[in-house]
């Protein structure tokens, strides 16, 4: 192995000097001798790694002992070094993609750092997480990438399954817990959840708090929040205010429940936050209400929203879109737009960098971080400050 490539793929050459890019079920470090199968390409092969040969001394034991088989974590054996991995990894790209001399900064996740929602599968029988590439179920008991208190209820959720308390057919649950973790509520493919209390599992209506550092946000079990919400905030917050994310009008697009809005607080006089989500703009609103921040809170799809020469020189647009980033006639429109100040969040970062691009030919990028608000995993968040251009 030459290096780490984006996405956790490890870097190396046939013997002829052909290029292969190898995928792992664990941490692949440079130097590492590995056996693979390989499908080749007409210049290069992708393959996948079945054996290691030589290992690097740095390899720690895997906590998991299912880390060779589950398809959640693919950087367990990395023990501490995993933070430079992905920063290698992440150098890789950007190089790649944006040229030797873009400056940016790393901001590794605390050890501490755990998810606070799971996605599980339960197949009639076990319950568990997708086998890598697979359908296949891999059984769990426990989960150590997970909050301690979402690690326990694993198998509280099996036995209530297993003896028909909750509704037994095969199908995905998620297991959340707010901040701090402590309560935690399965929800299932259908939207209903149950909270899990001393005696067993109870139906529940009730939204998930995240307190973060003076705020509270409130949202459904089950929608889209951060993996892991405290390190999330901090890192956003402590970023935004170092970089100075002030102004008149706040666009907060692709807003959620308002977490952007309610880290940036007072810094703006005015809040527009667009979201598709009619369920996400209503807890926004409640939220911001609550944190005594007046906003329009919107619902409708940003691509579609977002007009020709949307703000004016002290306005700020923050956009945080899906994983797929911004479709094109988004990134022309805002090429166009009047506000002096964008910030651009993603958490797939090759389209991360094909959006910073697009936009290239009206915004000049300032800063650039990336964030790792996914430990264990080869996943990233990517945000980036832009100015008009003169």
């Amino acid at each position: 192995m030459e290096r780490l490539a984006w996405g956790g793929k490890g870097v190396g050459r046939e013997a002829d000097g052909r290029l292969l890019l190898l995928e792992a079920p664990l941490a692949l470090f440079p130097g590492e001798v590995v056996e693979a199968t390989v499908i080749w390409k007409a210049r290069h092969g992708e393959g996948r790694v079945t054996r290691w040969i030589t290992r690097d001394p740095r390899r720690a034991p895997a906590e998991c002992p299912v880390a060779g088989t589950c398809g959640g974590c693919e950087l367990w054996e990395a023990g501490r070094h995993a933070p430079d991995l992905k920063r290698q990894m992440v150098a890789d790209l950007l190089r790649r993609q944006l040229g030797e001399d873009v400056p940016w900064e790393w901001h590794p996740a605390p050890a501490e750092t755990r998810r606070h929602r799971i996605q599980l599968h339960w197949d009639g029988t076990a319950l568990g997480y997708f086998r890598r590439h697979s359908h296949a179920l891999v059984p769990v008991s426990a989960c150590p990438a997970a909050a301690e208190p979402l690690s326990q209820a694993i198998p509280r959720l099996q036995e209530a399954l297993v003896a028909h308390i909750l509704t037994s057919r095969p199908g995905r649950w998620e297991l959340s817990t707010g901040t701090p973790a402590s309560e935690v509520l399965a929800t299932d493919e259908r939207g209903r959840t149950w909270r899990l209390e001393p005696d067993g599992w109870h139906r529940s209506e009730e939204p998930l708090a995240q307190r973060l550092g003076g705020l509270t946000l409130c949202h459904e079990p089950g929608a889209f929040f951060q993996v892991s919400p405290p390190w999330a905030a901090e890192a956003f917050r402590g970023l935004l205010e170092t970089w100075d994310v002030k102004g008149h009008t706040l666009y907060d697009l692709y807003g959620g429940v308002g977490l952007f809005s309610a880290l940036l607080g007072k810094r703006f006089n005015q809040r527009v936050l667009v979201e598709s989500g009619e369920a996400a703009v209503a807890w926004a609103r409640r939220n911001l209400e609550a944190l005594g921040l007046p906003a329009e809170c919107l619902v409708g799809d940003v691509a579609e929203w977002v007009p020709e020469g949307l703000g004016k020189p002290d306005d700020v647009i923050l956009l945080d879109p899906p994983r797929a980033g911004l479709e094109p006639a988004l990134s022309d429109r805002l090429c166009s737009a009047g506000a002096g100040t964008l910030v651009l969040v993603g958490c797939d970062g090759a389209a991360f960098c094909r959006d910073l691009k697009r936009l290239s030919q009206a915004w000049s990028l300032k800063q650039l971080a990336v964030l790792d608000l996914f430990p264990l995993t080869s996943h990233v968040e990517c945000v980036a400050l832009l100015t008009r251009q003169p």
